[in-house]
Formats: structure tokens, sequence, C-alpha cells
């Protein structure tokens, strides 16, 4: 097999026809990557895709599970449900827009915190690789992934599967389909999930990583014609989420003075090396509710509807297609903001607040980070194809993308040992932000491929897009009443309001805006701004018939990914927007099937040039702040990735098959020096760091996945499949300055799987040797260290045994 996967060549000179192997071939699957239907070993372009019958038996539930199974696509959840961060191919970010664009039924899904769904009553999911800005746009600078829900059916079906499983988990999913008439079709699903989390809290024993979500979907199809089609979607979920299971990590290198402390005060200044695992009850994060903590209780809580009108007519010649779209998310957390406590006899300092007492030991109620909104998106796509093949085919399109996100950040950092009883004293005097971020997006583009000859073909693909931007900032409190926003900037939406005359100071004892802590200055300014970006991105594609199992192709494509604001209150008037980035893309690639199709055999490689690269930058503790909050986007960087990735799958017989693949990726900065550690390093006597050549965060060299499958012979009508999902990837690294790594990651999962006419019975063991390595990290601070810089690290999915029971008619 070895010799067969390195030797494409030689596989075809071997390949020896048996009529009786056929059957046993890995069936096609048909994609619409390109905004038309195609068999996904005819496109020449790098797509992983799930079939439903693949997210069953793999049990494909969250973004998380088709990352382990995807090559070339990591998925860090960076923190909570507000900062899901897929990466595909090494394009890795942690401000800023996403890299990826993720999409529902063709429908783009807006921020950070919309695109990781539970995903339930699928028909398939597409990975596509490399920019995909020509057709997809907005944001598909890396990549593109597409979940596509189940169409209604013509005749009466139904499903419902419940699953139980180790740490609360409860699951229920179900749905019904069928036709109401000639020409109306109905599909109705919906489903529940309850989990009690893997870790507890280590200061009140409360649940961390809990969850609580249900869902609905519904599916019109009115198909009068032949000509015609008209399919209305309407989906709703609620979510009510625990906090990422986070701890600081104390320092344990660069010995030295911290600022504010004295010369019998040496502290490590800086973690180096293998960020370790957190244990299941040693969450150091608040979990019980306070008077007046924001939202009520700590955790995530989101809901979300979505409706869209898909209108396809045939005209014969050409297809004239319409999506329009309105999605809108309501979502609030409130996380506990330091992630620390006090572990030392006799007190913690507690470093930029000179005046207050030492916080004594026990103590952890020191700041909370929190944040209310919502997301409105209205989307509108037009697109004219040529329909059938022909020696042109072609296509045309308009989009056309309106974002409103509002967001209050209730964040807090009382400086006194008070604890969180005081929050709702403290709320009148606070003037907490309200920003408000609009895009207006126009974008036409177009595509034809020219088949030169039976087996070679040239395709090109281009798009237009002007984007425009807006950005708003007013206080949601104003202790003057005699104040009035500035003309002209009421772009938060109105005057500030309530407008309220603030109690006394607690502890100034003034009549005024609450000073501390740093911040709240620009906490009550009124800022608005604007931008406008318009970029060009081509796509070219050569592409080569070998024979009807192979196809041989070489593509450039330029990628761009908008830029936008910084809404960070301790950033200066210059840093208020960051810019485009761009990449230029090279890949050549294979895809084949061998050995009388029973080997599929697929590999591609890549080159990506990546230029004013989107980059975390930090100012110094002059602009107030912690070290979290001085955080911002700046276009400051260069990188060079470069690759190979292969997929493969083989049925042997019957009876066994395996699947397989392999990602290698060298992802290096060309160019990015960062002053953000320029204090602690000098404190230590290091020189500040140039991150030339350094690593990106979150992107493994290595990571493969080996997947043997059994089906089991048996009597009668019952099926009994074993498999095993093994997954490994090299070391990752927590920031640029690569002096924090996870260790090498490894999980096996475990799925036995028995079906007999309508029922369905799958027993299953997710990260069944208990791999516990941290799965994100930043850089953070020590609350009771002096404020050090410190990494903040989120513990893993850890194992969990369950059973699912479905049944179909």
């Amino acid at each position: 097999m070895a010799a067969t996967i390195l030797s494409p060549a030689a596989a075809f000179a071997q390949a020896a026809p048996a009529d009786d192997k056929a059957a046993n071939a890995p069936q096609d699957i048909i994609v619409t990557a390109r905004k038309t239907s195609e068999k996904l070993q005819d496109v020449p372009v790098a797509i992983t895709a799930f079939t439903a019958d693949d997210i069953k038996a793999a049990k494909i539930e969250r973004l998380s599970d088709i990352a382990k199974l995807t090559p070339g696509l990591n998925f860090t959840p960076l923190f909570g449900a507000q900062n899901q961060l897929p990466i595909i191919r090494g394009a890795a970010q942690t401000f800023g827009q996403l890299n990826v664009g993720v999409f529902l039924d063709g429908i783009y899904l807006s921020g950070k915190a919309g695109v990781d769904l539970e995903l339930n009553d699928l028909e398939r999911v597409e990975v596509v690789k490399g920019p995909q800005s020509a057709l997809y746009g907005r944001n598909t600078f890396a990549g593109a992934i597409n979940y596509v829900t189940k169409r209604p059916t013509a005749d009466l079906t139904a499903n419902a599967e419940f699953t139980g499983g180790t740490n609360g988990l409860v699951k229920g999913v179900a749905s019904i389909s069928g036709p109401l008439s000639d020409t109306l079709r109905f599909r109705v699903g919906g489903f529940f999930r309850q989990f009690d989390g893997f870790y507890t809290s280590s200061i009140d024993g409360g649940k961390v990583d809990f969850a609580q979500n249900y869902g609905g979907i519904g599916t019109l199809e009115w198909k009068p014609d032949e000509a015609f089609t008209a399919t209305l979607r309407f989906s709703y979920s609620k979510e009510n989420n625990g906090q990422p299971p986070s701890s600081i990590v104390r320092t344990n290198a660069a010995p030295g003075i911290p600022a504010g402390g004295s010369a019998t005060q040496p502290r490590n200044l800086l973690y180096i090396g293998e960020v370790p695992a957190i244990p299941r009850n040693g969450v150091t994060v608040n979990t019980r509710s306070s008077p007046g903590l924001p939202g009520g209780s700590y955790g995530d809580r989101e809901e979300s509807i979505r409706g869209s009108a898909d209108l396809e007519y045939d005209f014969g010649p050409v297809t004239l297609t319409s999506i329009t779209a309105y999605a809108k998310r309501n979502a609030e957390y409130t996380f506990d903001g330091d992630n620390t406590i006090c572990d030392r006899t006799g007190g913690c300092p507690s470093f930029g607040f000179p005046f207050a007492p030492a916080i004594p030991i026990g103590s952890s109620a020191f700041s909370l980070s929190s944040n209310k909104g919502y997301y409105r998106d209205i989307s509108q796509e037009i697109r004219l194809a040529s329909s059938g093949k022909q020696v042109i085919d072609w296509l045309v399109g308009f989009y056309y993308y309106d974002n409103i996100n509002v967001g209050v950040d209730r964040g807090f950092s009382p400086t006194t040992t008070a604890g969180p009883t005081a929050y709702s004293a403290f709320n009148p005097n606070y003037s907490y932000p309200l920003v408000r971020l609009t895009t207006k997006s126009y974008s036409g583009f177009g595509s034809a491929s020219w088949h030169a000859t039976d087996k070679f073909t040239i395709s090109g693909e281009v798009r237009y897009e002007s984007e425009s931007q807006s950005f708003a900032q007013c206080p949601t409190y104003y202790a003057n009443p005699s104040a009035t926003p500035p003309a002209g900037v009421v772009g938060c939406g109105a005057t500030p309001s309530p407008i309220v005359t603030s109690a006394a100071n607690p502890f100034t004892g003034a009549v005024t805006v609450f000073p501390s802590p740093a911040g709240t200055a620009a906490a009550t300014a009124f800022t608005a701004t604007n931008q406008t970006f318009s970029f060009v991105t081509p796509r070219a594609i050569l592409s080569y018939k070998v024979d009807p199992d192979a196809l041989v192709y070489a593509s450039y494509a330029r990628g761009a990914k908008t830029g936008g604001f910084n809404t960070g209150l301790n950033v200066f008037a210059n840093q208020r927007a960051y810019q485009p980035e761009t990449t230029n893309n090279y890949e050549v690639g294979l895809k084949s099937r061998l050995f009388d199709r029973q080997l599929l055999f697929n590999v591609a490689g890549y080159y990506t040039d990546w230029n004013n690269q989107q980059a975390v930058c930090q100012n110094p503790v002059s602009a107030g702040g912690s070290s979290t909050n001085r955080s911002y986007t700046c276009n400051v960087a260069a990188a060079t990735i470069y690759g190979i990735e292969v997929e493969t799958a083989y049925r042997f017989n019957d009876v066994f098959s395996v699947v397989g693949n392999y990602a290698w990726t060298h992802a290096r900065y060309d160019r990015f020096v960062d002053d953000s550690l320029a204090q602690n390093l000098t404190l230590a006597g290091l020189p500040p760091i140039n991150f030339n050549g350094k690593s990106l965060p979150y992107v493994p060299e290595h990571k493969f996945l080996i997947s043997p499958r059994i089906d089991v012979p048996t009597t009668g009508d019952i099926k009994l499949q074993a498999r095993a999902d093994i997954v490994y990837q090299s070391k990752t690294f927590v920031r640029a300055d690569n002096l924090q790594n996870f260790g090498d990651k490894a999980t096996v999962d475990f799925r036995v799987t028995a079906t007999n006419g309508a029922w369905r019975l799958q027993f299953f063991v997710d990260n069944a040797f208990d791999d516990a390595s941290p799965v994100a990290g930043v850089r953070f601070f020590d609350t009771t260290n002096y404020f050090v810089s410190a990494p903040l690290v989120q513990g893993a999915q850890r194992r969990q045994f369950g059973v699912s029971l479905g049944y179909n008619f």
C-alpha cells in the first residue's frame, strides 16, 4: 500500500481489471463548490466532502469533528463560542475577520460566533481549500466550508435519534419530510442537547463547560413545473453554554523584577516550553452568580433566526438563480475575566493599583469579561449560468451584503478587593462603551470554462468587490446630564440613554464618571469613522483528464480579505482601522481512482505568498489597561506557506477498508517585528523578539488520519460496522513568538454501528485514551503575580462514552 500511495504512476501500470471488485469501489460524491453540481473527482479544486452517511457513521456534530477528519483543516475554539477559529492550509489569525468563509446552503455566516453550528439533518459538508474569493467572496481568504441541509422528499419519511453519554450528555434529533400536494413538499426537523461538561471550577465547584441547546429547521419546496423551483428555509436555535475551561499557567522562565515590584520580590517574567494540561477539577474560573452580575450568570447565551428564499428557473440553455437571505443573532456572554485565584499565604500583590491592599489568599473576584449585542445580515445573490456541458460553460452573478453588528462591552475590573457584590453599585457610575459596526458590500463575479478538447479544459474566474464599513462608539451611560453627543456622531443609534447622574464615587467621593479602570475615559468618548475597500480576485485553472478516472490540474488564485476596525478602548486614533490583506496562491494536484476504482488517491501541493498580513500588535503599558485589552490588529506581517495534502481510500473487499489522509504544512513568517514583549524582555536582560522565520500559531507541521473500517459479516437484515478514527498532529505554537507550545496530540475515536432495516444502534468512544493536551491559548496576564505575561490555556475535549439509537421510516 505504501509503495502504491507514493508511486501513483506505478499504480496505473499495475492496475488490472477485475469485475468482481468494481462493486467495492468508493462511491462518487456530488458537490456544488463551483456553484454547479459536479462529481467531486472531476473538480480541479482540493475539496474534502462528507455525505449524510459519512456524517452519521463518524458522528460529526460540530466543526471540530470536521476538522479532525479533514487534511489541511484545523480548528481552535479560542475561549468560548464568541471566537471559533477554523484554519485552512496554515492561514492562522486570532484577531480580525475569519480567514475561512463558512456558509449554510451557500449563505454566508457572519462573525466568529456563528460558524460552529449543531450539525443536524445535513445532506453534505464541503470543505474547499485555497482562496475561493472569486465565486464565494466574503472573506474566503484561505478556503470555504459549506453546510448543505437535506431537501424535502417526494415520499413521506421520518427519522429520530436519541443519544446518551457520560458527563450528562443527552441529545435528541428528529425530522419528518414528504409531500403536501403534487407541487409542494416540506421538511421539518429539530434537536436538543444537554451536557454537564468535562470540567468543574476549583474555586467554587460549579460546572464550567456545560451546554443546553435546542433548535429547529423548516423547509418548503414548491415546484409547479419542471422549469421552476422555489425553496423557502427557516431555522431557529437557542444556546446556553458555560464558560470555556481555561486557566492561567504560572510563569517558569526569565527571572527578574516585575514592574511595580521591589528588589526583594523577583518573579519569573515569561513562560517558555510546552503548556501543561488542565485538570478536570482545576479550572480557575468563578461560576456562581453574584448580585448585579451582567447577564445574571456566567456563560454564553445565543439566539439565532435565519430565513432564506431560493428561486431557480431553467430557461433551457441558461438557468437563473436568486438567493435572498436574512439572519439575526442575539448574543450575550459573561466570563471570569482574570482566571486566577490568590494562592499565596499573606496575600498577592495587586500591581497597577498601589493604593489598594494586597489581594487576600483565596480571593478570586478580580474582573469579568462581558458583552451583549446582536448581528443582523441581509444578502442577495443573483446568478445566470449556462445549462448542460457546452464547449464553453459560463456563469455571471451579482452579490449584495448588508451587516450590522452592535455590542456593549461590559467588561469590568474593580480596583479593590470588594468582590463581585459591588458590580451593581458600580453600574450607574461606569460608562460601558456601545459599539456599532456596519458593512455594505457589492460584488460582481463570473466564471468560464473552455473545454478545448475532451480532456483539456481552461477555466477562469474573477470577482470585483467594493465594501464600505463604518464604526461608531458612544457610552451607554453618561454622568453629566447636560452633555450631548457631538454633532454628526449619533451613529450608535441614538443619544445615550439613560443619561444619569452618578452616585458619589466610592473611591473619590466626586460626582463624576467613574474614573477607573484604565480605559473608562475612552468608554465615554463619542467616535465615528468609516472606510471603503475594493479589490479584484481572479483565479485560473488548467485541467487535463488523463483517463476517465484520473485528473491533473494546476491553478493560480488571488485571495483577499477585507480590513476592519479595532474596537478596543486602549488603542490610539491612528490604530483604529486596519487594511485588507492579500495572497497569491499556486496549486498543482492529482485526483485519481486506481485498481479498478478500488483505490481513491488524491494529492495536492500548494504555495501561498501572504502580504500585508493582519497580525496582533500591542500598545505599551502607557496606553492603560491589561495586556489583553491593549492588543489590536495591525498590517505589519508577511508569511510564506507551502505544503502537501494526500487523501486515500481503499476497499480491499466486502469486509475491510481503510481511509487515510495526511497534511504537511510549512507556515513561517517572512516579516513580523512586534514590540509587545519589549518591556518584559528588557527586564529579563533579553533583546526584543524578531518573529522572522517563526511558525504561525495553531498550525501543526504534520497531521494525519488513519481510519480502518470493518463490515462484519452477519446473517439476516442486520449489518454491523466497526471503525476507528486515529488522528495525530505535531506540536503547535501559542503565539508568533513561539515561546509556548502545545505538544503533540493524538486522539482515537471508536464507533460500532448496527443497523436492522429502519433501526440503527451506535456505540461510541471519543478520545478513548483521554489525550488532555490543551486546544487553545493566548498571551494573558497573571493577576495575582504583578500582572506578568502568562499564557491562558483552554482544556481539551476529554474521553466520553455513549450510545445512540435511531429509527427511520
